[in-house]
């Protein structure tokens, strides 16, 4: 009985064993199954933040893919090559960590700011967005003066790019420049209207320019692009004319050394400023190799529509007969603004070469007014603080050449362009505006041109990288006009000194600048130079004095 019992005993303590393995068994594979599916969860998570990192990537290299390669890949690649090889395009990093993202959308800009000294200059403005470096006909005595934006524009914008499809993106581009002495936003012909009436030697600095206060005086554009068929925009651009300058101008376009930076009449506005960046245009431009070559080349196109009014006319006024009788029952003049520019380039190895070749009809120039200034309806538009200007009218054909070679430190610059001026075939009255800003004209020279006036603009340099953080330039260039006034005045006027007393008549301008470039980090950089100009013959009509040097220094930072 005894060991019946006993083994009983024993049957239920093996059974309870038993179940006690069982419940662990079950605990066990429940905790396994825990962490099996944590880390199936976090495998998960895993490869959608490298699908994502992997797609950024994609991008980015879409849109290296779409850029010209840079002729330094074809340079000796030194230590001391590293400046002389990179952009100078404003408003882009040298070097390091890239600009602002996210989510596709970047956010840029520049502030750049400095002091000058002028053998003769005129005060600041705050609508003007550069210094007093370059010679103007209003400069009168000795000072210094704020430099602004003596490199690169100061600037603030935002672009993005969103891919829409395999290998076609959405992009956005919004750009606008302000002046740093005064936190206005860039602001040329209101500049001038602040100096209508006032006697030149008593003006503040003011010239016609492209950007007139707009909310996005830079660019302001959007539209598709494709690594192989290149990118499609509409909005507000820069001319391609514009665009060669931050690529073949040896100071970068820079306001304080250089010329046709500074104006933006000669290259960048085929001769008259306004054009170097245009409303209601459409853009394309694609980049592709010619195979077996070695040439990377580019070709684009760029068509202006008709956008502003072309004012009023009246017989009563010399160069307003484009209808009516008078001022009250004129018709409209007939708007025809377009035009259009076509550009190619190409680059072997350490060689590039671009051209651009444009025709614009109706570009206005704008000036200050006179004092007394009067319309048609014969008001004093001074005394009624009208915020209108002079106008010139002329239909203008460009043709310009430039090039660039790289070797080692070293980077040579050359170029050459070509403007030609004609009466307007479709005259502008009274009122005209065609977007430069929201300013009209109230008085209208459409027979400036007697003759067609041929603008003729020459300029070379050289870039030297003493080591990656400083850059040494020299820049040299040269404006010439013809006579192109009325056969009488050309025998009267436009001979030995008395050239001076005509603006149609033959003149000169010559321009050298030297300037250093030091970047203590990736974003901020100090420079110092110095610039002289001088005019001569027509091109010094109205001058109260003919020469200007001043030497400059700043300092510049970029994100």
């Amino acid at each position: 009985m005894k060991t019946k019992l006993m083994a009983a005993v024993a049957v239920v303590a093996i059974m309870a064993s038993a179940g006690v393995a069982t419940a662990q068994t079950a605990d066990d594979v429940a905790a396994l199954k825990a962490q099996a599916a944590a880390l199936k969860k976090q495998n998960q998570a895993l490869e959608q933040r490298l699908n994502k990192i992997e797609k950024q990537q994609a991008k980015e290299q879409a849109v290296l893919a779409r850029q010209p390669a840079p002729a330094a890949a074809a340079a000796p690649a030194t230590a001391g090559s590293f400046v002389a090889q990179a952009s100078n395009l404003p408003g882009q990093l040298l070097n390091g960590d890239g600009p602002l993202t996210w989510n596709g959308i970047t956010v840029f800009g520049t502030f750049d700011t400095g002091l000058s000294y002028a053998s003769h200059g005129a005060p600041m403005s705050g609508g003007f967005y550069a210094g007093d470096t370059y010679m103007q006909k209003f400069y009168n005595h000795a000072m210094w003066n704020m430099a602004p934006s003596g490199l690169s524009q100061t600037t603030l914008g935002i672009k993005g790019e969103e891919e829409l499809m395999s290998g076609v993106s959405g992009v956005f581009y919004a750009s606008t420049g302000i002046n740093p002495q005064s936190g206005q936003l860039a602001n040329a012909p209101g500049s001038q209207v602040a100096n209508n009436g006032i006697p030149l030697y008593n003006q503040s600095m003011n010239i016609d320019g492209t950007r007139g206060g707009q909310p996005f005086n830079d660019q302001l554009y959007a539209g598709l692009s494709s690594k192989t068929f290149g990118q499609l925009t509409f909005g507000r651009h820069k001319t391609f004319s514009n665009d060669l300058l931050s690529t073949y101008d040896p100071a970068g376009a820079a306001y304080n050394y250089s010329p046709i930076g500074y104006s933006g009449t000669p290259v960048a506005g085929l001769g008259e400023t306004d054009l170097g960046r245009e409303d209601n245009t459409m853009k394309y431009r694609v980049a592709f190799p010619l195979l077996a070559t070695g040439v990377n080349a580019h070709v684009g196109g760029m068509y202006k529509f008709a956008s502003g009014t072309a004012g009023y006319g009246s017989t009563g006024v010399v160069g307003n007969g484009c209808g009516g009788t008078t001022y009250a029952t004129a018709l409209p003049c007939r708007l025809n603004d377009t035009g259009y520019q076509i550009n190619a380039g190409a680059q072997y190895q350490a060689l590039e070469l671009d051209g651009v070749v444009s025709h614009f009809n109706q570009a206005l120039t704008y000036g200050t007014l006179g004092t007394g200034t009067t319309n048609v309806l014969g008001v004093n538009q001074i005394n009624l603080g009208n915020p209108g200007l002079a106008g010139t009218i002329a239909d203008i054909t460009s043709f310009m050449l430039a090039a660039k070679y790289t070797w080692n430190q070293f980077k040579f610059y050359a170029g050459y362009a070509n403007d030609h001026y004609s009466n307007p075939n479709d005259p502008m009255g009274v009122g005209a505006n065609t977007g430069t800003g929201d300013y009209a004209v109230i008085t209208v020279n459409n027979t400036a041109f007697p003759n067609n006036k041929v603008l003729q603009t020459i300029w070379g340099g050289v870039k030297y990288a003493y080591d990656p953080k400083t850059e040494f330039t020299l820049a040299y260039y040269f404006l010439d006009q013809n006579s192109f006034g009325t056969a009488k005045a050309m025998a009267t006027q436009c001979s030995g000194q008395s050239t001076k007393q005509n603006g149609a008549c033959f003149g000169t301008t010559s321009v050298v600048s030297a300037y250093v470039d030091y970047h203590f980090t990736k974003r901020f950089d100090a420079y110092a130079g110095l610039m002289w100009s001088g005019v001569t013959g027509g091109m010094a009509s109205g001058y109260l004095y003919t020469s200007n040097w001043a030497p400059s220094a700043g300092i510049r930072y970029t994100f």
